[in-house]
């Protein structure tokens, strides 16, 4: 009887014992107007999660004379692998950008990177433009591969993504109707993707270069 109620304590403490929080690995954050912005990756407790990674944007006040926001937070996307994340504010608005794998049950996830116009209230997304890294065979078969972020920089009339093609990966493709296919295969291993006018009203197809 006396191993019984051992075991029986032991069980009533392990379901009493408060979950785990999401460990933040990294981060990046911008002042706005008065506004903090916060781009996040969290990694879950769990090992065995499809999509272990989280990407997360946050806001709060700094200067409540200048910024009357509501504080918020939003979960964007998980992913399988690590992602890359970027942040920058101008006079013109504010953009987030991150890199990550989709999780896919029966295929290979495709490898995406994400680049935001964000309503600095709400942190709603205006418009999305999603470049996606992938191996080309001439004009015929192809399939997801990695790539990644590396940083986001904002230029008076346009926003500028840099990053790295990974393994096999040879060509990036642009959820832009306006791009063509298929697209041109890559030159190097690194590439930049420039959008003019990137907080207009209409999403232009970017210029990507690959060098």
């Amino acid at each position: 009887m006396r191993m019984v109620g051992t075991i029986a304590v032991g069980i009533v403490a392990l379901l009493a014992s408060p979950a785990q929080a999401d460990s933040v690995i990294n981060s990046e954050q911008v002042s706005w107007q008065g506004c903090d912005y916060t781009i996040k990756v969290l990694l879950g407790d769990d090992p065995y999660a499809d999509t272990p990674y989280t990407v997360s944007i946050q806001s709060a006040v700094v200067s409540p004379d200048t910024c009357s926001l509501t504080p918020r937070t939003v979960n964007l996307v998980g992913s399988v692998r690590e992602p890359r994340i970027a942040i920058a504010a101008s006079a013109e608005g504010l953009a987030i950008a991150y890199s990550y794998e989709e999780y896919a049950r029966f295929s290979w996830g495709r490898n995406l990177l994400r680049i935001h116009h964000l309503n600095p209230s709400t942190l709603g997304s205006v418009k999305v433009a999603e470049l996606e890294g992938i191996w080309l065979s001439g004009t015929g078969p192809w399939a997801p591969t990695p790539f990644s972020l590396s940083w986001l920089t904002l230029y008076p009339g346009s926003l500028e993504v840099h990053g790295f093609l990974e393994g096999s990966t040879n060509a990036i493709s642009s959820n832009v109707p306006a791009t063509s296919w298929p697209p041109p295969l890559a030159q190097g291993n690194r590439f930049a993707a420039i959008y003019s006018d990137f907080f207009g009203a209409t999403l232009q197809p970017p210029q990507i270069v690959t060098y």
